[in-house]
């Protein structure tokens, strides 16, 4: 219980999220990104420290709000070879905070650029979600059975507790990031992720720029996850467990099964896929302390402990989901940013 207590004061600061958007199989055909970026501000009880926000996207269409409830979205320019780009965060003492997520997957054969995901920490939310851009492909939901067996637990000397909250670089970072996004895939019966050099190369491309806003090299074929936040804190372990997995775990409930998931769906799910896509197989982060140059929907921001996450080969790919994103074995024992 004081683990909540502490993550859910933590939290309350702002957060960014932004995912990648889908990926289509099938043929070469020239394709079209759109990142929508949402933004969802979340309000939680003080805990006592300082006052810090969060932000945190990936690559996909997705809008992000920057205060009470602000969503804009911004399209992606057109590129050839479909391969999507997919890519929150507990600060220690809490006050209140922001949330803002996207993900722009790539489209294949019929190019429909998809919503982003919007990750959520273990707080309430006081706020919603920005709607997705226009799809036409609404899925019916399939499969809604959840298993019941416990899922592995991933094996890693990772430092737990809440000075998680602080890793931005070095062995500890790199061994907590892994074991998040492990923890989560194993819930999904998939491998885990191992650490990979240009994934974190692209990332720290990304995240030198201090724009939120998605970028990886052309032809790269990687995917990407944003999340930003201010304050002392970088937040990255809740970025991955509280946002982008158990803040986007209900909604993509229905569609687990689905060969593809509805583009009004995509913004509010789309870290998560990426996160368990069983064909990614590496993953690399950089985490980035952007003082007064960070832009955030094109104004400066104060939430400027960025992080990027590269992922390798990309997912959220269009007619992919069923074969890549199973569904939960426990949708109860989803652990927690501090373990």
């Amino acid at each position: 219980m004081r683990s909540s207590i502490l993550f859910a004061s933590a939290l309350a600061l702002g957060v960014l999220a932004r995912p990648q958007p889908h990926r289509r199989k099938g043929h070469v055909v020239t394709e079209t990104d759109v990142v929508v970026t949402t933004l969802t501000i979340f309000v939680t009880e003080p805990f006592t420290e300082p006052a810090s926000t969060s932000l945190c996207t990936s690559t996909t269409a997705s809008q992000e709000p920057t205060s009470t409830e602000v969503s804009s979205a911004s399209p992606l320019p057109p590129t050839s070879t479909p391969d999507p780009e997919p890519t929150t965060t507990p600060a220690p003492e809490p006050t209140s905070f922001e949330l803002v997520s996207s993900s722009t997957p790539t489209p294949s054969p019929s190019p429909s650029p998809s919503p982003e995901p919007q990750p959520e920490p273990e707080p309430e939310p006081s706020s919603s979600t920005a709607p997705a851009p226009v799809s036409s492909a609404t899925p019916t939901p399939v499969s809604n059975a959840t298993p019941t067996s416990a899922p592995a637990t991933p094996s890693s000397n990772h430092v737990s507790g809440k000075d998680q909250a602080y890793l931005s670089s070095g062995a500890d970072y790199q061994a907590a990031v892994l074991y998040h996004h492990n923890a989560a895939r194993a819930n999904h019966d998939a491998k885990p992720l191992t650490w990979d050099a240009d994934c974190e190369t692209n990332a720290r491309i990304a995240a030198q720029k201090c724009t939120f806003e998605h970028y990886i090299p052309s032809g790269a074929g990687q995917g990407q996850n944003l999340f930003t936040v201010s304050g002392t804190a970088f937040n990255v372990t809740a970025g991955i467990t509280e946002s982008w997995y158990k803040g986007e775990l209900e909604p993509m409930m229905p569609y687990f099964g689905q060969k593809n998931v509805p583009d009004n769906v995509f913004h509010s799910v789309g870290h998560l896929t990426q996160l368990v896509w069983k064909g990614t197989t590496k993953v690399g982060c950089v985490s980035i302390d952007c003082g007064s140059n960070m832009m955030v929907g094109g104004q400066s921001s104060s939430l400027n402990k960025y992080t990027v996450c590269n992922y390798a080969p990309a997912g959220n790919v269009g007619g992919g989901y069923a074969a890549n994103v199973a569904a939960p074995i426990s949708t109860t024992n989803l652990g927690g940013w501090a373990d």
